[in-house]
């Protein structure tokens, strides 16, 4: 049986790749299954310095499997609130959770909860043509209540939450969700790119600071302050924070090890 989650390891770069392509790449509960497996192996394993997440054939990912989670290897629960527990919600604080960059290649189509995992990465790259939303009220479905809000505001948030409206990159752009937009032929390079970009970068630091923006996020500034001291203060006992001090004082390239 082919693999519905693909991970691949090459040049500290990890590839996670949705493969259910002639469904979309709907979730269903081996794929969340699998896609937290991943992220954690990522999130342990040191010769991992950026993650990328995509979707195999002509759309990122449609959201849930509406037609049925349920799996062989992962039924549904009998209890509901831990099948929406444990769901696609599980993936997105898998993502929050891993201090590495995440990048998220988008075509097509970014729905539901496809939505909600590229909102969790660090940077979006899509093709010109990708559609977005949160189409959960067609279906009488209360869900995708506080990413979008939190990262474009709760008037526009209602607009596509309460109409199932699907919005695209320009909008997605102005708003400043996207790294970038670009044409379908170019869309691998540009994010072979970034990745590549941030593999040979200070990903040690670029975790801490991910995991302090994270924890700060709620707080009020003397206490976010207090998390970003404690930040600083752990990034100078990296080997990162080493290199970058001493590739200044030799006026060289850095070579960071993202340790």
């Amino acid at each position: 049986m082919d693999n519905k989650v693909i991970y691949q390891l090459e040049s500290y770069i990890a590839r996670i790749t949705l493969n259910r392509p002639n469904a979309l790449n709907a979730l269903d509960n081996d794929m969340i299954a699998d896609l937290i497996s991943f992220l954690k192996e990522s999130k342990r394993d040191d010769k991992v310095r950026v993650v990328i997440i995509e979707g195999n054939g002509k759309a990122f990912c449609s959201g849930d499997d509406l037609v049925d989670m349920g799996t062989e290897r992962n039924p549904n629960p009998t209890d509901k609130l831990t099948e929406y527990t444990d769901g696609y919600p599980e993936v997105v604080l898998a993502m929050k959770n891993l201090e590495k960059p995440i990048v998220v290649k988008v075509q097509k189509y970014a729905l539901g909860a496809g939505l909600e995992i590229a909102l969790a990465a660090d940077f979006i790259i899509a093709s010109t043509d990708t559609k977005f939303g949160l189409p959960f009220v067609l279906r009488g479905i209360s869900a995708g209540t506080y990413l979008l809000q939190k990262r474009i505001g709760y008037h526009r948030a209602a607009r596509y939450l309460y109409l199932g409206e699907m919005f695209g990159t320009e909008e997605a752009s102005q708003w400043g969700l996207l790294f970038k937009q670009v044409e379908m032929e170019s869309l691998n390079e540009e994010v072979e790119k970034l990745a590549e970009h941030l593999s040979k970068s200070a990903t040690r630091t670029i975790g801490l600071m991910k995991k302090a923006m994270h924890t700060s996020e709620n707080m009020e500034l003397e206490a976010a302050f207090q998390v970003q001291t404690y930040s600083t203060l752990a990034s100078f006992h990296t080997m990162d924070y080493a290199e970058g001090k001493q590739a200044f004082i030799e006026k060289r390239e850095t070579n960071f090890e993202g340790k």
